[in-house]
C-alpha cells in the first residue's frame, strides 16, 4: 500500500518543509523546516505526517497552499529580499527517505 506525504522542496535550495504529525486537522496544521545537510542522529526526529490515501494528502497540501499564499501575498518583499522563492507544496509518495 502506498503513503505519501505533504512537503515544500521550491522555496530554498538548502532545506525543505513538511507537514508532520504534530497535525491534528486541517484548522491545525504543523510545519517543520528541515535543512538538508542534517545530522544522521537529528534524521530520526523528523516525522512527517503520512497519509494512507492520496486523496487526504491533497487536502492538506491544497489548506496549506492557500495559506502560504496568501502570507506570500502580503510579504513577498521580505522573502524575495533573502532569496526565496514562492513556496510550492506537493503531494510525494513517501518510501521512507525524505533527502533525495
Amino acid at each position: 500500500m502506498k503513503k505519501y506525504i505533504v512537503i515544500e522542496r521550491n522555496r530554498k535550495r538548502d532545506s525543505f518543509d513538511l507537514i508532520n504529525e504534530d497535525t491534528d486537522g486541517l484548522d491545525n496544521i504543523w510545519e517543520s523546516h528541515i535543512p538538508y545537510k542534517i545530522n544522521e542522529s537529528e534524521k530520526p526526529n523528523v516525522r512527517p505526517l503520512i497519509f494512507d490515501n492520496r486523496s487526504d494528502a491533497v487536502k492538506y497540501k491544497n489548506k496549506t497552499q492557500s495559506d502560504r499564499d496568501r502570507d506570500w501575498r502580503e510579504n513577498d518583499y521580505i522573502y524575495k529580499s533573502f532569496g526565496e522563492l514562492k513556496p510550492k507544496w506537493k503531494v510525494e509518495e513517501y518510501v521512507g527517505n525524505l533527502f533525495k
